[in-house]
C-alpha cells in the first residue's frame, strides 16, 4: 500500500491563479456547455507561447482502414531545426490531444507541437472524431489508423502518399506517441493495439500527460494507504476537471461496464502485454483526480521492467501546464520534458 496524498497541496502560483480566473461551475453542465469549454480553452494557450517557432504548419486529412478521412495538423522542422540536428532524418511524433473524448481541437497541443517540431521532429497533431455520437473506441481508432497508415506508408516507400499529405522522409524506427489527458489514454490503446498485432517495437516511446489510467468504479482501493481515500476522493473538488467531470466524461465514452483494457489498463492490461511497452514517460498532477491510478499504472510499469520516468508535478491541477505557460511551473515542466525527450530518444 502506498500514499500520494502529499502532492495534493497547492503551490503558491497555482493559488494566485485561482484568484484571478473565474472559477465556473460545472455542476449543471450540458454536454454543449462541456464542448464550448473546451473550444475556448484550446485557443487560449496559443496567445502565451513564447517558444520556438522552427516549423511550417499545414492541414490535410488521413484516410484510416474503413475508408474515413482524419483531419491531421503537420509540422515539419523547418532549416533552422534541421541545421540544430545536423540534418540528421527527423523522428515522427504523433498528438492525441486532451478533451474527455467529447470535445477539444488540435488548438489545445498546438504549443507543444511547435516546439517538438522545432527540435526536429515530425508532428501529425491528429483531430479525431468524439464520443458519444460515435463509440467509445473510436477515438483510439482513429489516432491509431492515422499512426499505421503513415508509418505503413514509409516504410513501403509510397513517396505519393506521404507528398500529398505534406509529410517529408522521416526515420521509420524513431515512432512516438504523445497524448494528453484522453488524448493519453489513446496513446496507450494504441500501444496495446500494436502489441496485439504483433509490432511490439514499432513504437519507441509513450509520453503520457495526465492519464485516465483506469475506471473510476474499477479504481483499486486496496492499493492506497491514505486515510484521505484516493485522489478521485481526494482531489474530488478540484479546479479544471473534478470527480463529477470525470463521471460525465466517462459515461459521454459509453465504456463497457466490465474492466476494458484499453480504459483501465492498470487493472485489466495483462503482464505479458505490458512488458512489451516502449520506454514512458509519465507527467502526473498532484490536484488531479486521475493522480494515483497513473502513478499506481507507472509504478506497475516499473515492477515489470518497462523503462519508466515519472515526473510529479505536485501542487498543480490536471493538465495545468499544457495551457498555462505564464507559470514558473510550466516552464519548469518545459525544461523537465526536453531532458525527458533526449531520455526516450526523440532527440
Amino acid at each position: 500500500m502506498t500514499s500520494y496524498a502529499e502532492h495534493s497541496k497547492i503551490t503558491p502560483e497555482f493559488e494566485h491563479l485561482l484568484t484571478i480566473l473565474p472559477r465556473a461551475d460545472s455542476a449543471n453542465y450540458t454536454l454543449e456547455d462541456y464542448r464550448r469549454v473546451l473550444d475556448n480553452l484550446a485557443t487560449f494557450p496559443n496567445t502565451l507561447y513564447q517558444g520556438p517557432k522552427n516549423c511550417d504548419v499545414t492541414e490535410t486529412t488521413i484516410a484510416i482502414r474503413d475508408g474515413t478521412p482524419i483531419p491531421v495538423r503537420v509540422y515539419t522542422p523547418n532549416e533552422t531545426a534541421r541545421a540544430t540536428a545536423e540534418n540528421k532524418l527527423p523522428s515522427i511524433l504523433f498528438h492525441f490531444h486532451g478533451g474527455g473524448w467529447i470535445g477539444g481541437n488540435v488548438e489545445f497541443g498546438h504549443p507543444h507541437c511547435l516546439w517538438f517540431a522545432s527540435h526536429n521532429v515530425i508532428v501529425l497533431n491528429v483531430d479525431y472524431r468524439f464520443c458519444p455520437e460515435n463509440s467509445y473506441n473510436t477515438p483510439q481508432n482513429d489516432c491509431y489508423g492515422v499512426y499505421r497508415a503513415v508509418h505503413h506508408a514509409a516504410v513501403n516507400k509510397e513517396k505519393t502518399s506521404l507528398k500529398t499529405w505534406g509529410i517529408p522522409e522521416f526515420d521509420t524506427e524513431k515512432v512516438y506517441l504523445y497524448g494528453t489527458s484522453a488524448g493519453a489514454q489513446i496513446a496507450t490503446a494504441s500501444a496495446i493495439i500494436d502489441i496485439e498485432s504483433n509490432r511490439a517495437g514499432v513504437i519507441k516511446g509513450l509520453f503520457l500527460h495526465g492519464l485516465p489510467a483506469v475506471d473510476a468504479h474499477l479504481f483499486p482501493t486496496e492499493k492506497i494507504s491514505s486515510d484521505q481515500g484516493h485522489s478521485i476522493i481526494q482531489n474530488k473538488d478540484a479546479p479544471f476537471v473534478n470527480s463529477a467531470d470525470m463521471d460525465r466524461y466517462t459515461a459521454w465514452r459509453n465504456s463497457p461496464p466490465e474492466a476494458d483494457k484499453y480504459f483501465s489498463p492498470l487493472v485489466a492490461l495483462g503482464d505479458e502485454e505490458l512488458k512489451q511497452f516502449p520506454k514512458v514517460y509519465h507527467e502526473a498532477y498532484g490536484m488531479d483526480v486521475l493522480r494515483d491510478g497513473q502513478l499506481l499504472f507507472a509504478e506497475r510499469m516499473k515492477g515489470l521492467d518497462v523503462d519508466t520516468r515519472v515526473q510529479i508535478h505536485s501542487g498543480y491541477a490536471h493538465c495545468l501546464f499544457s495551457t498555462a505557460w505564464m507559470l514558473e511551473g510550466s516552464k519548469v515542466a518545459l525544461n523537465q520534458l526536453e531532458e525527458a525527450s533526449r531520455w526516450i530518444g526523440l532527440f
